[in-house]
């Protein structure tokens, strides 16, 4: 590598590490890299775009991708735990016997992509075409195509926590319960209806008036309080 582009390189780290110590989000662009990662947790990945990188037996925990693109990615025997893709291009990334756990996949391209001997756990597909995937398992796994009707008025105390939430901007942000101010994601408040019923209401509500609320970047993220709470 010549000086100019070492020194070039060394420059648009420094601007990376310094807009991340503001609180900015800096996307992840890296390709073909012989490395084998580890995996990610607590992480909102706005735009990351790799290619042919290796995360086999990688760890993920609560993980957003948001408008990203993934390709070629090579996720063998890695596991996933409450982790959303949403928007993303996943194309031709190999998740053969990895397990995914909670995994919400909305509005992606799943071209290509290998499934074989996966093990799936309370897995959504959200208007995303399944049909080009290679080995889908047979089961632990739900596609959803038709946008739910729900009378958010209707349900005790949800209106109200949803109200909540928008008002903190360090949660509305990651819009997981809300797509704007004025409308919340329907598509995600199904999936917490059908898991816990009524209850979330009472149960968000209560959550939404906790101090210091961090890391909600998932919709696994509110169904592990959710779980938590309705045990009481």
């Amino acid at each position: 590598m010549g000086r100019g582009k070492s020194k070039r390189k060394a420059l648009q780290k420094k601007k990376r590490l310094a807009k991340m110590k503001q609180g900015k989000l800096v996307p992840f662009d890296l390709q073909n890299s012989p490395i084998k990662y580890t995996g990610i947790k607590n992480r909102y990945c706005y735009k990351t775009n790799i290619h042919k990188l290796i995360y086999k037996e990688g760890q993920f925990f609560n993980v957003k991708y948001q408008a990203s693109n993934i390709t070629m990615c090579n996720f063998k025997n890695a596991r996933f735990e409450n982790v959303d893709f949403v928007g993303c291009n996943l194309k031709a990334s190999n998740f053969s016997d990895a397990v995914l756990k909670n995994v919400i996949f909305t509005n992606c391209n799943l071209k290509c992509v290998t499934f074989e001997g996966c093990h799936f756990e309370n897995v959504y597909f959200i208007t995303t075409n399944t049909r080009f995937c290679e080995a889908m398992p047979s089961s632990g796994y739900t596609i959803l195509t038709r946008y739910p009707q729900i009378n958010i008025e209707g349900i005790d105390q949800l209106q109200e926590a949803l109200g909540g939430f928008n008002l903190i901007d360090d949660v509305y942000k990651y819009h997981v319960l809300h797509v704007t101010h004025k409308r919340v994601n329907l598509w995600n408040i199904s999936i917490l209806l059908d898991m816990y019923g009524n209850n979330i209401g009472r149960a968000l509500l209560a959550f939404s008036k906790r101090d210091k609320l961090r890391h909600l970047y998932t919709l696994g993220s509110y169904m592990n309080f959710i779980a938590c709470y309705l045990k009481k």
